[in-house]
């Protein structure tokens, strides 16, 4: 086990902990079912460290990109796709891409459940995830978004924004977070507008995780889908890159040719 499943995980524990401190009647309904997490034991009462140790056999490592030869077979929780090199690359990352979407369309779509195998085990649904930004997510779903949900009175946007920056003012980026990364609610400059964009993603993303973690799945789909209708569009038409032989034609024997024998270097002779 390596130690970035384990920060991963980590997210997955401590949110599914959260998730029991939730008043949404779904995640409790769905935390009711009592069969979904009950390989993970005691994880209410005992610190991750300790708990990993006794439970980090239950997890496998989420699938990696890797090139197949012709010997290897593909896995049904993964896109496998045979290009030919017919095709320029731009051209075949268009058709790549358009495939792809397609395929995770029609997945997402379908109700998702946490994925077993015989004896107990347990991964990720996604690989590229962000650890420094879960680290945000987790800050501001435990310390904004579940207090503000569970009062009494029914919170407004700037009651978030005002709650975001009190509780985010002292955090600091993790040593190998990206320079471009940026910690939210922390500058100045932001107008209440984006301030208020930024509000609303966050109450989104931790709605969506304590649902998902409710029903065994982490993170799963926790993004706002953009519900893009693709069924009007037209089969796209891909073009096929073509290869010649030879040296290609110059500029100038082209022109000549396009002027149908004109001489362009012949000189005019007086009659």
């Amino acid at each position: 086990m390596n130690n970035s499943l384990k920060i991963k995980v980590k997210y997955w524990f401590e949110y599914l902990r959260l998730a029991h401190q939730s008043n949404n009647s779904e995640v409790a309904k769905n935390l009711e079912d009592k069969s979904i997490y009950k390989d993970w034991g005691d994880y209410l009462n005992t610190p991750f460290d300790k708990w990993w140790k006794d439970h980090s056999q239950l997890f496998i490592k989420t699938s990696q990109i890797k090139r197949l030869s012709t010997n290897d077979m593909g896995s049904d929780d993964s896109f496998c796709l045979q290009m030919p090199f017919k095709y320029a690359p731009t051209t075949a990352a268009n058709i790549f891409k358009e495939m792809y979407e397609r395929e995770f369309e029609i997945r997402r779509t379908e109700k998702r459940k946490l994925k077993k195998v015989y004896g107990g085990s347990f991964e990720l649904t996604v690989d590229d995830m962000k650890v420094d930004r879960f680290r945000y997510y987790l800050h501001y779903t435990k310390n904004v978004y579940l207090p503000l949900m569970n009062s009494s009175d029914k919170p407004k946007t700037g009651t978030f924004i005002s709650k975001a920056e009190e509780v985010f003012k002292s955090v600091k980026k993790l040593k190998k977070s990206s320079e471009k990364s940026t910690i939210p609610f922390q500058t100045s400059s932001d107008v209440y507008e984006n301030l208020s964009r930024y509000a609303r993603r966050y109450n989104q993303y931790s709605k969506m995780l304590l649902l998902n973690v409710s029903k065994g799945v982490f993170p799963g789909d926790y993004e706002q889908s953009k519900n893009v209708d693709k069924t009007s569009k037209k089969t796209t038409v891909y073009k096929e890159r073509k290869f010649t032989k030879g040296v290609p034609r110059s500029k100038n024997e082209n022109y000549k040719k396009r002027v149908s024998g004109f001489d362009m270097y012949a000189t005019r002779v007086k009659k």
